[in-house]
């Protein structure tokens, strides 16, 4: 993959990111502390932001690790046996309508799962 390609996709991937934070291009800038034209180079992927846009960028709430793998951050405290039985309904599900999903599905599903699942049952862990 060439670099002018990675900084295509760390740009659409940023530009996800701002949306999903409800941010303009300005609001953006004005968070890190950094231009509007700067923000729309990084999108374009004209040019990639430096490992200290980075980390501003984190501290508004931007996904870095997604930005840069296009893999989300699993939030702290996982319930490892919620999540096994969330995929394994996935994959049940899949099994009896004859899909194929591809992991990333599975696991999207999965996610959506293990979050409705954690809806449903009270917090029972004690101090």
């Amino acid at each position: 993959m060439r670099n002018a390609e990675v900084r295509q996709e760390i740009g659409g991937r940023l530009l996800e990111e701002r949306a999903r934070l409800g941010l303009t291009q300005q609001g953006m800038a004005d968070s890190i502390g950094g231009s509007r034209l700067s923000v729309i180079q990084y999108e374009s992927g004209r040019s990639s932001p430096s490992a200290e846009t980075l980390a501003a960028m984190e501290a508004v709430g931007v996904d870095i690790r997604y930005v840069l793998t296009g893999m989300h951050q699993a939030p702290s405290g996982i319930d490892r046996e919620r999540f096994r039985q969330a995929f394994s309904e996935v994959q049940r599900q899949a099994k009896v309508k004859r899909e194929k999903l591809t992991t990333d599905a599975s696991l999207d599903l999965a996610w959506r799962i293990y979050d409705a699942l954690g809806a449903l049952r009270p917090n029972t862990r004690r101090a």
